[in-house]
């Protein structure tokens, strides 16, 4: 029988112990003395990485994302698309990332870890890793969850060991910079109108697919009719 337990006494002995807990954490966190945020300043994507740099993005339906990697490819970049969530990406999120998040973000988060995770596992280094890829997604601002994503990106990146790797955000407002030089992701009229144009398909496409695949005489044929249709878009 274990004898060195902590013997608690009474409840103002519980009180002092939860204190003197709250204060070490806060001064771990440094929240005795806040500072302002400010947003992470990042290495650059320049225009004369496109070559070597491989843009990375997901979390949307087939349909969308290969829509999105043609209007990328179309614009003269390298790409390539996530693999399709699953529960160890899940997973992967929630062991890195922060508590009391939603699906969504667990399942993106943890599906670019896990990737990252993968690409070292096949005998890349870290720092070819932060190198030669970063990650592209849309931003926001607001308490929203989709105005935090950003954030949690990075933080599970950075619990995860790749700290420093580069998270873009595509903004209506400014598209995307660089700190000096001329940006590696460019926001043109054509990149611009193209992502919109391949979101406002995929909604279409999806939609379209969901109200004939119900009443299809041929078992999977919707599905095949519309990845040779997507096939043909992109080209």
């Amino acid at each position: 029988m274990a004898t060195n337990l902590v013997q608690i006494k009474n409840d103002s002995e519980i009180k002092e112990r939860l204190a003197a807990e709250r204060a070490r954490l806060r001064k771990i966190a440094g929240l005795d003395h806040p500072t302002h945020f400010h947003r992470p300043v990042e290495r650059a994507f320049t225009a004369e990485q496109r070559k070597q740099v491989t843009i990375l993005f997901g979390g949307f339906t087939w349909k969308h994302e290969d829509l999105i990697r043609a209007v990328f490819q179309g614009c003269g970049y390298r790409c390539e698309k996530l693999p399709v969530p699953d529960v160890a990406a899940f997973q992967t999120g929630k062991e890195f990332g922060n508590n009391g998040q939603c699906n969504p973000t667990y399942f993106t988060v943890g599906n670019l870890v896990q990737y990252l995770q993968f690409l070292e596992k096949e005998g890349m280094s870290r720092q070819q890793i932060l190198d030669d890829f970063v990650f592209f997604t849309a931003g926001s601002c607001g308490p929203c969850r989709f105005g935090m994503y950003e954030a949690e990106y990075r933080f599970a990146l950075k619990n995860a060991g790749f700290d420093g790797f580069r998270v873009l955000l595509f903004k209506d407002s400014d598209g995307i910079k660089a700190a000096s030089g001329e940006p590696g992701l460019k926001f043109t009229i054509d990149f611009g109108f193209g992502m919109l144009n391949a979101m406002h398909l995929g909604d279409v496409i999806n939609d379209l697919i969901y109200q004939i695949r119900p009443f299809e005489v041929n078992k999977g044929e919707t599905d095949r009719i519309f990845h040779d249709a997507v096939d043909e878009l992109c080209e």
